[in-house]
């Protein structure tokens, strides 16, 4: 069990020596959707979908244009702030990072229909925000476990000795080539590695900083967003029966910036001028994706609407990535060092994601508010990656990994909106069950409260929401099995101001 925690928690080190390829966290974190859009929708958790007239809804139950008999346009700038608290080997640390975006940008416009039982035709156009990968993140502490019982070392992860082994010295100094035994030579010329003494027949190296002890840190920023641009139509019979679809086209930019570094606590512990070793790596990547969706609500009687809609999965034709990775060693004297950089060749890969049901049911009390209860079922197990352009790889092992570690999850959410006119006041809850399956050792789930306000005239209304997400998150810094496990708490809040105008 524990050799599957350890794997599944380690953030991968995507290095050519170590093979860089993308994997099943990759599917996930494209996967995973904590929407925003309008301030309305965010103040309620997003559970509006039964009570509809809401731009949010092209997002989650189309058929929520159908509410609408009045054109509308929205325009919603937000603040996103992320605060973590990560504790390793007893030391806690903490980063914090603040975003400002656009949150959502829509148009709806309501055509009156004559002489039929369909009163109106919506159509409707814009941009609505779907994820924030906007964190950073601060873990610092001795290499030495909790237990005092073992130390661990990047460098013994890497285990540069084996790059160098059989090699000789001087072969090991003069090269340069990364592709023929460059991170062994690059170890050997920061005094990483040293050659066993006596034995220049096998030319066997031995790792300097094995048993000692170290001071590690772990600086990781992350950056950017999942937005999509959507184009729905919807359609109101009767006022009864309302009907709505959903052309959407997701789009993301994901960056992450990573750096390990590791000091030695006290010079004497070992026979080399080494004061800190530092391991970077940078990701970017992006891709647009293509998804549907339909739903209907019906409201057999004034006070009550309910309703469901499908999302088909997004498919992700072609993601493209660009990676580097450095190592750089730091000495004690004149502050001299030694840098190795690679750029692993990258190729784009396709991601299709899972499907989603959701179910809306609201109360509506008239002019004086709703209450509105929403479900939301996500079966994570039907994530799938493949190959694209020219790239052949089978991806048999990742989408293998997909349906051991990851499963079906629920998400549960209420909202509740009091109209005092011209001012509304709104409150919200969600639960987002666990992703992982239990073999992960990791907790996924997370909940959700919310509360806003809301003005509205006949033409023009201003909308206010702010919105509290806490989850945990369970990493290593590599993937040892002497490595203790960090624990992190982040801490999202979501600050959204939604400006509006009815024709």
């Amino acid at each position: 069990m524990k050799k599957y925690n350890i794997a599944f928690l380690g953030i991968l080190l995507l290095f050519i020596v170590k093979g860089y390829s993308q994997n099943e966290m990759d599917a996930f974190r494209y996967s995973q959707l904590i929407p925003t859009g309008t301030a309305r929708s965010s103040a309620l958790s997003g559970s509006i979908g039964g009570f509809g007239a809401d731009f949010t809804t092209v997002n989650t139950n189309p058929a929520g244009l159908g509410v609408y008999k009045r054109t509308e346009f929205t325009f919603t700038p937000s603040i996103y702030y992320s605060k973590t608290n990560s504790l390793y080997n007893g030391i806690n640390a903490y980063d914090f990072k603040y975003n400002f975006n656009i949150s959502n940008v829509g148009a709806v416009f309501a055509i009156p229909l004559k002489n039929s039982e369909w009163k109106y035709l919506q159509i409707a156009t814009g941009l609505n925000r779907l994820n924030n990968f906007h964190n950073n993140y601060l873990v610092e502490g001795p290499n030495t476990n909790i237990k005092g019982t073992s130390t661990t070392s990047l460098s013994e992860y890497f285990d540069f000795a084996q790059y160098a082994d059989g090699i000789s010295e001087s072969d090991l100094f003069n090269d340069d080539d990364f592709y023929n035994f460059g991170l062994g030579s690059w170890a050997y010329m920061s005094w990483l590695i040293d050659p066993v003494i006596g034995d220049t027949i096998n030319y066997p190296y031995v790792n300097n900083l094995t048993g000692v002890e170290l001071n590690q840190q772990k600086v990781m920023e992350t950056r950017g967003a999942m937005n999509e641009y959507v184009f729905s139509m919807g359609a109101n019979y009767d006022d009864k029966l309302y009907i709505g679809a959903t052309f959407g086209i997701p789009f993301f930019k994901y960056s992450a910036d990573y750096i390990l570094t590791e000091t030695v606590k006290n010079q004497n512990d070992t026979n080399i001028n080494v004061n800190s070793f530092e391991y970077t790596e940078s990701l970017d990547a992006n891709g647009t994706g293509i998804n549907f969706k339909v739903g209907f609500l019906y409201q057999p009687v004034s006070f009550l609407r309910f309703g469901a809609a499908i999302h088909t999965p997004s498919y992700f034709a072609s993601v493209r990535e660009n990676f580097n990775q450095t190592f750089t060693a730091y000495y004690d004297d004149d502050n001299k060092s030694e840098r190795f950089e690679t750029n692993p060749p990258s190729y784009p890969y396709s991601i299709t994601t899972p499907y989603h049901v959701i179910g809306d049911m609201a109360f509506i009390f008239g002019k004086y508010g709703f209450i509105n209860l929403n479900y939301q079922f996500t079966d994570y197990t039907t994530m799938q990656l493949s190959s694209a352009g020219s790239n052949r790889y089978s991806f048999v092992n990742e989408n293998n990994n997909i349906r051991k570690y990851y499963q079906a999850v629920h998400k549960l959410a209420i909202g509740a909106e009091v109209n005092l006119s011209p001012v509304s006041i709104r409150l919200g809850y969600a639960y987002n069950s666990n992703p992982y399956r239990s073999i992960t050792d990791k907790d996924g789930s997370f909940h959700m409260i919310s509360g806003g306000i809301g003005i509205r005239t006949d033409h023009f209304f201003t909308d206010f929401a702010y919105v509290y997400r806490l989850y945990n998150e369970k990493s290593v810094l590599y993937n040892d099995p002497n490595v203790s496990v960090t624990n992190t708490k982040i801490f999202n809040q979501y600050i959204l101001l939604t400006f509006g105008v009815k024709i």
